[in-house]
């Protein structure tokens, strides 16, 4: 019977010893999956993660190391005192990591957001930011009877001048067109390059309130984009320009697109550097 009380006073301690050593083995654990993983990390953020995880994991160690030496030192309560401090700050330094981690995480995927959103050469809205934010806009001015007009630009004789003088030529080029675009257009106009050296801008006004900030650009570039005013670009650039007005059959943005690019392919076939504007009077 006493032995059996015994063995019962001595089942906490037992315990304590056996999680002590389960956690001083999963600390060990998670050092050794930190070597292993550490080499395949690119970003610096989750480097710096880890190096917290490993600090926390060798607190957990060095904790339950003092759980296992407390029945061989006198000194108890200072090991006890150790023993608390070590685990708070094997928490603590877990918690900062997760909280590292998270704003890393949330760091990047603004960035690549940002990536998705903005040409990267021209500084201007992507293709794909346009698609939703003018999808968006189109159904707003259709329930409101709202006026909006979509023009193509496309930079003149683009591909002889990137032949001859270099794809870094017209990177000029194209950054130029897409500055005096932005500084030209109005703060509620989308502008985005669309591909290759067009752009494309989505203008809440009726037709005539747009060719006139069109013209605008158009003027804009032809002198801007000169020899004369920068000195990087070899020869005049001009922009042909193709107009069309959200109309009451205009199916989607594809359809609204496709007719001003139409316009724009007209403005060149009639010698270049000018505006077409679709004719809705029918």
């Amino acid at each position: 019977m006493g032995s059996t009380i015994t063995r019962l006073l001595e089942l906490p301690q037992i315990l304590e010893e056996s999680f002590g050593l389960l956690n001083a083995t999963a600390g060990i654990v998670v050092l050794l999956l930190a070597l292993r993983i550490a080499p395949t990390l690119t970003l610096s953020s989750h480097r710096h993660a880890l190096r917290i995880f490993v600090l926390a994991a060798i607190l957990i160690v060095f904790s339950e190391l003092v759980v296992l030496l407390k029945p061989f030192i006198q000194q108890v309560t200072f090991f006890d005192d150790a023993e608390e401090l070590v685990k708070l700050l094997a928490i603590s330094s877990g918690g900062f990591a997760l909280h590292y981690i998270s704003q890393a995480e949330q760091n990047e995927v603004a960035s690549l957001r940002r990536s998705a959103n903005v040409d990267e050469l021209t500084s201007v809205s992507s293709r794909y930011f346009f698609r939703r934010a003018a999808t968006r806009r189109i159904e707003l001015s259709k329930n409101n009877d709202l006026p909006l007009t979509c023009a193509m630009l496309d930079v003149d004789d683009f591909k002889p001048y990137n032949d001859r003088h270099g794809h870094e030529a017209g990177d000029k080029v194209l950054r130029c067109v897409a500055r005096v675009i932005r500084t030209s257009a109005r703060a509620d106009d989308l502008v985005a390059r669309y591909g290759g050296e067009e752009f494309v801008l989505l203008m809440s006004s009726e037709v005539e309130e747009a060719v006139a900030a069109l013209e605008r650009i158009r003027e804009g570039v032809e002198h801007e984009c000169s020899p004369e005013h920068d000195a990087s670009i070899s020869r005049q650039i001009t922009v042909s320009l193709g107009v069309a007005p959200l109309a009451d059959d205009t199916q989607s943005l594809e359809h609204l697109v496709q007719a001003a690019d139409r316009e724009m392919y007209r403005a060149k076939r009639a010698g270049k550097n000018r505006i077409c504007i679709e004719d809705t009077r029918a």
